[in-house]
C-alpha cells in the first residue's frame, strides 16, 4: 500500500544554523526617507538594520537577502502613499518600514485600509493597532555633541545646520545649544537651515557663512546636505565639524582630518530589532523608545576620541586628536542624563 505525505516543511541543521526550507520566508519592505541611500547617516544606519535581518531571515529560510530584502528611495514626500499602498497592497510583506517623520501623513491614511498588515514607522508616532513607532531621544546625541563643541571652540562661537526647521531638527538644535552652554556658559550658538535633505552644495555654502562669522565647529543633522559642512570645514585648517547619526568619520574617511566627532543615533538597532520581532513572532504595535535616559537605556551616543569609554561614548575614527578633559565632562553628561540631573529641553 502506498502512502502520500504532505511535507510543509522540513528542518535541516546545517553548521549550527537551523534552516526551514519549504517555508515561505517572511519579508521585508522598506521605504527610505527622501534623500535614499549615500547620506552616510540615517538612511544608511536604517538600511543597515534592515539588510542584517534580512540576512539572517536568509540564513535561517535556506534563501538569499534579495529574496527577502525589497526596499525604495522615494525622491518627495508625495511619493510615500504610493510606495505604502503598493507594498501593502501586493500581501507580499510581513512588516512594512517606513523611514522618517514625514511618513506619518501617509500612513496614516494606508494603515487603516490593510489592518492585518504590521507597519514600522521610524522618528515619528503614528497610533494603530497594527504599528510599532520607533522614536529615539535625539536631543541626547546632539546634546554631547554640544558639550564638545562649547569645550572645544577658540571664538567661544559654534554652529548648527539642520535639514528643515521642524520639530525634529529643532530638537536637535535645542540639545546641541544647551550642551554647549552646559559645559561653557560664554559659547554663542548660530544656527542655519538648508531646507533641503539631500543638498549638499547648498549645505556647505551655509556652513561657510557660519564659519566666517566665527564659528570653528558646526554640527549638521541634515542628511545628504549637511555633507557639504565638511566639505566646508577642509577649506580651513581653524575649521572642524561634527557628524550626526553614525561615525561619519568613518563613513566619510575624506574627511576624517575635521570631523572632531559624531553623534550616534543607533536606529539601525531599533530597525532590525522591529524586524526580528516580526520574523520570531515577538512583535506588537505601540512606541518603542530609545537612548540614554528611555526603557531601553541605549541608542544614542557620541563616537569620539580613540577608546570606547562605555555604552554611550565609544570609538571615532576620527584623526582629531581631543583632550581627556574633555572625554571626563562627556561621561558626566552621559550620567547626568541617564539619571535625570540634567533635563534636556527639546
Amino acid at each position: 500500500m502506498m502512502r502520500r505525505f504532505l511535507v510543509l516543511a522540513l528542518v535541516l541543521v546545517i553548521g549550527g544554523v537551523v534552516v526551514v526550507a519549504g517555508a515561505q520566508a517572511p519579508k521585508i519592505g522598506l521605504i527610505l526617507a527622501t534623500g535614499g541611500l549615500g547620506d552616510k547617516s540615517f538612511n544608511d544606519q536604517s538600511f543597515k538594520g534592515a539588510s542584517e535581518a534580512a540576512a539572517a531571515i536568509a540564513a535561517q529560510y535556506g534563501v538569499t537577502v534579495k529574496d527577502v530584502l525589497d526596499y525604495v528611495e522615494p525622491s518627495d514626500v508625495s511619493e510615500y502613499e504610493g510606495y505604502q499602498l503598493q507594498f501593502a497592497d501586493s500581501g507580499d510583506y510581513a512588516v512594512i518600514v517606513c523611514i522618517g517623520f514625514d511618513q506619518a501623513s501617509a500612513l496614516e491614511t494606508v494603515a487603516p485600509q490593510y489592518p492585518n498588515q504590521k507597519f514600522v514607522i521610524v522618528d515619528m508616532v503614528v497610533a494603530g493597532d497594527n504599528i510599532a513607532s520607533v522614536v529615539t531621544n535625539d536631543w541626547e546625541e546632539a546634546f554631547l555633541c554640544g558639550v564638545t563643541a562649547g569645550y572645544l571652540t577658540k571664538t567661544n562661537t559654534v554652529g548648527f545646520e539642520g535639514g528643515m526647521e521642524i520639530p525634529l531638527i529643532i530638537g536637535f538644535m535645542k540639545g546641541y545649544t544647551q550642551g554647549a552652554q552646559w559645559v561653557n556658559p560664554d559659547v554663542n550658538v548660530l544656527v542655519r537651515y538648508v531646507g533641503e535633505w539631500a543638498n549638499p552644495t547648498l549645505g556647505a555654502e551655509l556652513a561657510r557663512e557660519m564659519y566666517n562669522a566665527g564659528a570653528d565647529y558646526i554640527y549638521g543633522a541634515a542628511g545628504k546636505s549637511h555633507l557639504g559642512v565638511f566639505t566646508a570645514a577642509g577649506e580651513n585648517p581653524n575649521w572642524y565639524a561634527l557628524g550626526t547619526d553614525v561615525d561619519q568619520a568613518a563613513t566619510s574617511p575624506e574627511h576624517a582630518d575635521v570631523i572632531v566627532a559624531s553623534g550616534l543615533k543607533r536606529v539601525d538597532l531599533a530597525v532590525k530589532s522591529q524586524v526580528m520581532q516580526v520574523a520570531n513572532g515577538t512583535w506588537a504595535p505601540g512606541i518603542y523608545s530609545y537612548g540614554i535616559n528611555t526603557q531601553f537605556g541605549f541608542g544614542t551616543g557620541i563616537a569620539i576620541g580613540h577608546l570606547d569609554v562605555n555604552d554611550y561614548i565609544t570609538k571615532s575614527a576620527s584623526k582629531v586628536d581631543v583632550p581627556c578633559e574633555l572625554i571626563m565632562k562627556l561621561v558626566e553628561a552621559a550620567n547626568g542624563i541617564k539619571d535625570g540631573s540634567i533635563v534636556i529641553d527639546h
